[in-house]
């Protein structure tokens, strides 16, 4: 399949713009101008010193009270580490100076025992915050923290409709639960945005409009359609080579294996877009990744995802895992530094982050495609 053209490309960078600004608490335009400037440099020169952390996304645990079907993280959510709450405090003292914005995710983050007072340090630490979760163990009480606290984003992600979800999480009676917990923090959020996120899959795909009826009706602050995110399995192995034959260690690489005809979705998503234009304009919908229709039909198509993009995400964040070490996005587990003992600051800016850089500005890995980060 060819690659996108001119038009494609200037629509590309376009929704990429769109992307940031739709969480604009996290971004705000501020940050946006600065790193029009600031963000040509940082790419061109590998060996320069990176002042700027926009992001930094912590799995606080890998603990998770749910099984999706398509989960990519199967394998980490047998382990039990979870970061502690001094050493996560130590962290956004180091950088609460550069108004990084904090992203919670895992697992499922409201299993870890101290999120509350996580979220509470870094707000009071003058720190944006945002919040991925299934939504099962936001109940009441916590709801009302959360809002008390001015948590900037909470993001409920959707699996289904009033079956399929259950079916997808692997968990009886979840999606009442979802719905109960996202109907109440919907009806109290304040000045805490309340975003739907609707995970496509294999399984429920064609479910979507259930997303369209919950965002309406609760009126809430936002929808985000998100890709699967998937590899075949000549890329995670090719993915495996590349890291040896680069960085000489084998790394692991967090994503799903597809063996399954997914073309089928094709049609569905494309039609999805149109829809949100005719029916829902009024609705503020975002997609991880805002995709055109000829990215869609490639994405989608079971061959090799085809794309001129590049990722631009270890220039301006970065991931902190459960497990105590640093490592330059959510799917490449290659280990920067631990964060125990060491300044974060320091670490975005060691050998091994500039290696990572400039190794992916050659040419994104194999396990860069179909990222939702794209």
């Amino acid at each position: 399949m060819k690659t996108s053209g001119f038009l494609d490309k200037i629509t590309v960078w376009k929704n990429i713009y769109k992307r940031i600004h739709y969480f604009r608490e996290m971004y705000p335009l501020s940050s946006i101008i600065k790193d029009a400037f600031l963000f040509p440099v940082d790419y061109l020169f590998a060996e320069k010193k990176i002042k700027t952390i926009r992001n930094i996304t912590f799995f606080i645990t890998h603990k998770c009270n749910i099984r999706c079907k398509m989960c990519y993280f199967k394998e980490g959510l047998k382990n039990t580490k979870e970061i502690p709450l001094p050493v996560f405090k130590e962290v956004i003292d180091q950088v609460k100076h550069t108004k990084t914005s904090i992203q919670f995710g895992g697992g499922e983050p409201f299993t870890h025992p101290d999120l509350l007072e996580m979220i509470r340090y870094t707000k009071e630490a003058g720190l944006p915050v945002q919040i991925f979760t299934n939504g099962i163990l936001v109940t009441k009480d916590i709801a009302d923290q959360i809002v008390q606290m001015n948590a900037d984003y909470i993001n409920f992600t959707l699996l289904g409709n009033e079956t399929t979800h259950s079916e997808v999480t692997n968990v009886a009676g979840s999606y009442q639960k979802f719905i109960t917990n996202l109907e109440y923090i919907s009806s109290k959020r304040g000045k805490t945005r309340v975003i739907l996120n609707y995970t496509f899959s294999p399984y429920s795909y064609k479910d979507y409009t259930h997303a369209f009826y919950i965002a309406d009706r609760l009126k809430l602050d936002g929808l985000r359609f998100q890709h699967y995110m998937y590899l075949l399995p000549e890329e995670i192995e090719l993915q495996s080579k590349v890291m040896k034959k680069i960085f000489d260690k084998d790394i692991k690489s967090i994503t799903e294996q597809c063996e399954c005809d997914v073309s089928e979705m094709i049609e569905a998503l494309i039609q999805i877009k149109e829809r949100v234009k005719t029916d829902y304009p009024n609705l503020n919908v975002q997609w991880a990744p805002m995709l055109t229709e000829n990215e869609i039909r490639n994405w989608y198509s079971g061959e090799k995802f085809i794309t001129s993009r590049k990722c631009l995400y270890p220039w301006r964040g970065i991931h902190i895992d459960a497990d105590g070490r640093i490592y330059p996005c959510t799917k490449i587990y290659f280990e920067i530094d631990k964060i125990e003992g060491n300044n974060v600051i320091d670490s975005w800016n060691n050998q091994n982050m500039k290696s990572f850089r400039k190794n992916l500005k050659r040419s994104l890995f194999p396990a860069c495609s179909r990222c939702c980060k794209l």
